[in-house]
């Protein structure tokens, strides 16, 4: 039996990147309900796509944690990379991103851009003093570059893209008449999102994909009904069913 059976779940994510994890939790016999509280915006002129694509001429490895990274490389820096850069991505998704625009994908990390650079250090080839160039959005912390720098590579970081919360709504709408029992969020901004549009008139279960998101969640004097152990989809469903169980 699907393990989300009856549950009714509000993605506050995009509208592309929700449709992703809706699939997901259909499979696992949830409702999904899809409310964007999150947009991106291109970041970047002539100068940065300068910059950029000779940072990737003498680079090693290029890497993007998401699509829309990998979307802003390509129209940034073009569609034809020195066959001596490695591309490295967070997920499935965006590794498929990548081959769709490059043709190939040398990495695809686990989920996490935490558990990506794990991988990219523990690689025999990435040597001390290789370069790395990191293509990610502008509020991406800076764990990975901190990761990869320890580990002796020299790493540029270029900022393509920025996530910004979905604008007020007036008048906000209310929790209650959204047909949901969770809200489901995966980035402080999606929080931000979020109160901006709804009216939290009723005590909701709020699941959060990380430490950083139930600080934002709290923040507000909202309860966390659970928060993921590892930021992925996985690690939600997974808090998800132990505060049910608990």
């Amino acid at each position: 039996m699907p393990r989300l059976t009856g549950r009714k779940l509000l993605l506050t994510r995009s509208a592309d990147d929700s449709a992703e994890w809706a699939s997901a939790l259909a499979a696992e016999g949830a409702t999904p309900i899809v409310l964007p509280c999150v947009r991106s915006e291109p970041l970047g002129d002539v100068a940065l796509a300068g910059r950029l694509a000779a940072a990737i001429a003498r680079a090693d490895w290029l890497v993007c944690t998401s699509r829309r990274g990998v979307d802003r490389v390509a129209e940034l820096a073009g569609t034809v990379l020195p066959a001596s850069v490695k591309l490295a991505a967070v997920g499935k998704a965006t590794a498929q991103r990548f081959r769709e625009h490059f043709g190939r994908c040398d990495l695809a990390g686990q989920g996490t851009a935490a558990a990506l650079g794990a991988e990219l250090v523990a690689r025999t080839d990435l040597r001390p003093g290789a370069r790395l160039v990191l293509a990610l959005a502008s509020n991406a912390g800076p764990d990975l570059a901190a990761r990869l720098r320890a580990a002796g590579s020299t790493v540029e970081r270029f900022d393509v893209y920025r996530t910004v919360p979905a604008g007020p709504l007036d008048p906000r709408r209310p929790l209650s008449g959204l047909g949901c029992d969770t809200v489901i969020f995966a980035s402080p901004t999606a929080v931000q999102g979020f109160a901006n549009q709804i009216e939290v008139d009723r005590t909701g279960q709020f699941v959060t994909i990380g430490p950083s998101t139930s600080k934002a969640v709290r923040a507000r004097h909202w309860d966390v009904a659970a928060e993921a152990r590892e930021p992925s989809l996985s690690g939600i469903i997974e808090s998800m069913l132990e505060a049910t169980h608990a």
